[in-house]
């Protein structure tokens, strides 16, 4: 890459990373709220105040007390991810960037928080740290699986601050990843205006 370009590949900005539990469970997570029971994916905070506060000690360097936790329960909604009777389910919370801190008491303390009796359907549990979701997939530097800050500084200059942030100086090769807009958790989207930009250029490879 030209070195103006890689400057400013370099200057990009990674966010907090994630601690993740993957679980094996002798049942259904008994929540308290009944809708709960019946989603693939909750979301774990409290009150507004208690979700901001947990995401801004994320983003001061802290670990939060009470974090900011999403719970995936797919075996719900899909029989072959566990044995008749019994179910499988991940979370994972936001820590500060490359951090090692085991936050399984954190994130197990907070569903148990709101779905009292979860500690006891535990068969068995796996943890992942940022370092260990790094070395996993290169692409989570540090953890961060958004691949970069997503604020207003960062939300359209993602990677770099150009008409077509999808293009490199590179004819033919662009960039579709979560690192360019509209940026993580807008699944597919990404991907969708690379290929439009790619469609677009002259300088193609057919």
């Amino acid at each position: 890459m030209p070195p103006g370009y890689r400057r400013q590949l370099e200057g990009y900005r990674y966010g907090p990373g994630v601690f993740k539990v993957d679980y094996a469970l002798s049942g259904p997570v008994p929540w308290q709220a009944e809708a709960c029971r019946h989603a693939g994916t909750v979301h774990l905070g409290g009150t507004l105040p208690e979700i901001a506060a947990a995401e801004r000690a994320v983003h001061q360097g802290q670990h939060a007390e009470r974090p900011f936790v999403l719970v995936a329960q797919q075996s719900l909604f899909d029989p072959s991810r566990a044995p008749a009777g019994q179910h499988t389910l991940w979370a994972y919370c936001h820590v500060p960037n490359g951090s090692t801190v085991d936050c399984t008491a954190a994130i197990e303390a907070q569903i148990e928080r709101f779905a009292p009796g979860f500690r006891d359907l535990v068969l068995a549990r796996r943890t992942t740290n940022t370092v260990e979701l790094e070395t996993y997939n290169p692409n989570y530097v540090g953890g961060d699986i958004n691949n970069g800050v997503q604020d207003l500084r960062q939300l359209w200059t993602r990677p770099t601050l150009q008409r077509s942030p999808y293009s490199t100086p590179l004819p033919g090769v662009y960039l579709c990843s979560s690192a360019t807009p509209p940026g993580g958790g807008v699944h597919g989207m990404c991907g969708y205006h690379a290929a439009q930009a790619a469609l677009k250029s002259p300088t193609i490879i057919g």
